[in-house]
């Protein structure tokens, strides 16, 4: 139940402190959202120079044997067991992206929640406001029928 303000008095938002702890925890949820998406980028930057770097390997054992007779095959399996190294530490990387992903995805999650939240509880104070308004014209309605009562009382009585 709404009490009713008194007359004159400045409306004043009876769950304001609920509403600050909810804009200071959207606040923090943005912050951890944007430290998640971070290290999202820096594993998806990660990976994308790891498949660079392995495709330059490729491309250099690929126009090492296309220079025609080889003279050193140690060298040929040295490379290829190096791009093996490389292939497992791209798939590691992928892995590392998708868990990053998640990571982020549940952020988002809460930083909506967080986000509704804060709006239910603004859409409330304006609601409240529009009441007290509401209220406000009300109870001036009513003081000005009175003393438009009163003057014509007062008239009437002259007479």
């Amino acid at each position: 139940m709404v009490r009713k303000p008194k007359p004159g008095k400045k409306f004043k938002y009876n769950l304001e402190p609920v509403l600050m702890v909810r804009q200071i925890k959207e606040k923090k949820e943005q912050e951890q959202f944007a430290d998640k998406k971070r290290a999202y980028i820096k594993e998806k930057d990660e990976e994308e120079r790891l498949k660079k770097t392995e495709k330059e390997r490729i491309d250099d054992v690929r126009t090492l044997i296309k220079k025609g007779p080889i003279r050193d095959f140690a060298d040929v399996l040295r490379r290829r067991a190096h791009l093996g190294v490389l292939k497992e530490d791209v798939e590691k990387q992928v892995e590392k992206v998708i868990d990053a992903s998640k990571v982020l995805e549940n952020q988002r999650v809460k930083l909506i929640d967080a986000m509704k939240d804060k709006k239910v509880m603004e859409k409330d104070k304006t609601n409240k406001l529009d009441q007290y308004k509401k209220l406000m014209e009300n109870l001036e309605m009513k003081f000005m029928d009175e003393i438009a009562t009163l003057r014509f009382q007062h008239d009437k009585t002259k007479e």
